[in-house]
This record gives structure tokens, sequence and C-alpha cells, in this order.
């Protein structure tokens, strides 16, 4: 007799698992000091894709790739700013 599995369940997701939510929420968090649009735009991605597959965390992938890019730019401009003096 095998087992058949967890019975479904309305309102569950169907995917467990939340891969690219946190590749999408590591690049999101790199975005904030390195590279932002690289990094930044790379995360939204996989946060995106994420969230076409239904995984849990792709909501937060999401958020934390756009405040990287957000974040990550307004730092920079204000570092090369106060570098160069404008």
């Amino acid at each position: 007799m095998s087992y058949p599995g967890p019975p479904y369940q309305p309102g569950r997701p169907v995917n467990d698992s939340n891969t690219l939510s946190i590749v999408g929420i590591v690049l999101g968090a790199i975005a904030f000091l390195f590279c932002p649009p690289g990094f930044g735009i790379a995360g939204l991605i996989c946060g995106l894709v994420a969230k076409s597959k239904q995984e849990r965390l792709a909501g937060t992938a999401i958020g934390v790739s756009i405040a990287g890019i957000v974040i990550g730019m307004a730092i920079g401009f204000l570092f090369f700013r106060s570098m160069y003096g404008g």
C-alpha cells in the first residue's frame, strides 16, 4: 500500500518550494550596495516568476528587489554626489 500524499487543501499554495523566491530576496538584498539595476532587476524577475508559480515568499522577493533598486540607486547617487562635490 502506497501513501498518496496529503489531501488537497483549498487556499494552500500549489508549490511548496521557495527556491526562486529566496534567490530573488538575496539578489534584491545585494542590490542595496552593489549594482542596483543589475541585481535588483534580476531579483525582480525571479520574484515575478516565483509569483507565477505561486510560491509563498514571492511577494517578499518582489518587495525586497524593488526596495533594493530604489534605495541602492539613492545611495549611489548620494555617494557619487558627495564624492565629486556636486
